[in-house]
């Protein structure tokens, strides 16, 4: 009887113990920064054409302490006249993994052995849209928006080897190749005094191929919901800066300085 009673404990312990396992979600590093503004020429401006350089830092926190830092180069070329603003851009990010309490006692292998992996990419971002202008401001109603990106290095494989454990409290993403795309709204003015300075705020909502069916994870909440990013552009003669706050199964986060030429 006594027998009886232990393993009827043991078996509960480990129930209770299997219960409160704490999932792990690994997730492509360029998720929620993918897309980001990209800055295009007012209808206003004596030259409809541009060309902007800049530079990024931002993060991305995952659900459950994962997070990682990056640094970013951006690049594009846009164009506003007649309605109509469309810009292309290239882009290449690096960066390292952190967990949050990996120098917690209480921190698994699972999140020790993420902790400092490295990562690299590249990608193309597009913008089209239609503007209506009234004074000295512009609103750009309707944009659609794209970028397609590639990421290699040891967090990639990471990836790779936490999802072939096949564990049901490891969700990770094994997409090397992310496409996002969705639509975006956006308001941006000049001050009558100085229509070389702008000042503007967009919102895009979209998705990314196949992200989600990555994980595996459809019915949890963490990972649900579109990709989004809020961003706040200002572009002060020749210099501009961009801060951009977005989700896509994480928290998203970028600042960003540049010039326009």
């Amino acid at each position: 009887m006594t027998n009886f009673k232990r393993a009827h404990l043991l078996i509960g312990l480990c129930l209770v113990m299997a219960s409160c396992s704490t999932p792990s979600y690994f997730i492509p590093s360029i998720s929620g920064n993918d897309i980001t503004y990209l800055p295009r020429p007012m209808a206003a401006d004596s030259v409809k054409h541009g060309n902007y350089l800049s530079a990024s830092v931002g993060g991305l926190v995952m659900p459950f302490n994962n997070s990682l830092t990056l640094g970013a180069i951006n690049y594009n070329h846009a164009y506003t006249a007649n309605g109509l603003t469309a810009a292309i851009g290239a882009f290449g990010w690096a960066g390292k993994t952190e967990h949050i309490s990996a120098t917690s006692t209480k921190a698994t292998t699972t999140q020790l052995e993420f902790n400092g992996k490295g990562f690299y990419g590249g990608g193309l971002r597009t913008s089209l849209g239609f503007y209506q202008s009234s004074g000295s401001t512009e609103f750009r109603i309707l944009n659609w928006e794209s970028s397609i990106s590639y990421e290699s290095g040891s967090y990639s494989s990471f990836r790779q080897e936490m999802s072939d454990l096949h564990d049901p409290n490891i969700f990770s993403s094994t997409k090397q190749t992310m496409f996002t795309t969705g639509g975006s709204t956006e308001i941006i003015w000049h001050p009558k005094r100085n229509p070389k300075n702008n000042f503007g705020f967009r919102l895009f909502i979209g998705f990314t191929d196949g992200l989600s069916e990555s994980l595996n994870a459809q019915t949890q909440s963490a990972v649900r919901g579109p990709a989004s990013d809020f961003s706040f552009y200002f572009k002060l003669n020749k210099l501009f800066g961009i801060i951009n706050s977005g989700a896509n199964k994480g928290s998203a986060s970028k600042l960003t300085l540049g010039y326009a030429f």
